[in-house]
C-alpha cells in the first residue's frame, strides 16, 4: 500500500491517509481481504504518530470500509455494500472546495481535477 504524506499541503495529515486509503479501496487498487499494515508499521513507515494512524483505521472502519480485528489486522471490508448518502457526496464536496480554496485555485480547476480524478477510478 502507497501513501504519500505532503507536509506542505494545507490537508492535515489524518485527512490526506484517511482519504488515499479510502481512494484504494473504491478503485479496487485493495480488494476485500487485503490486509493493511499495522498502526506501529504504517506510522513508522509515514514517520506519523501511532494515533494518527489509529484514528484514520477508526474513521475507516466507522465508514465500513475496513475491519480490525485487534491482534488479528485490520483488513479491508468488501465495500460494495457500504451506504452512501447525499450528505456523504456534500461533506466530500466541501472538502475540495476548501482545499481549492486554500491553495488558490478557482472553481473550473477544482471541476477539471475532479473530472480527471473520475476518470483514474
Amino acid at each position: 500500500m502507497i501513501i504519500h504524506i505532503d507536509a506542505a499541503s494545507p490537508l492535515p495529515v489524518f485527512e490526506q491517509m484517511r482519504s488515499q486509503i479510502a481512494r484504494l479501496i473504491a478503485s479496487g487498487q485493495l480488494h476485500a481481504g487485503t490486509k493493511l499494515p499495522t498502526i506501529r508499521q504504517l506510522a513508522r513507515d509515514l514517520g506519523v504518530a501511532r494515533g494518527t494512524v489509529n484514528k484514520v483505521y477508526d474513521s475507516l472502519a466507522r465508514d465500513g470500509l475496513i475491519e480490525t480485528a485487534g491482534r488479528h489486522g485490520t483488513t479491508v471490508l468488501d465495500s460494495t455494500h457500504v451506504a452512501t448518502t447525499a450528505r456523504d457526496l456534500d461533506a466530500a464536496a466541501d472538502t475540495l472546495a476548501v482545499v481549492t480554496r486554500q491553495l488558490g485555485f478557482d472553481a473550473q480547476a477544482a471541476h477539471s481535477a475532479l473530472d480527471a480524478a473520475l476518470r483514474r477510478l
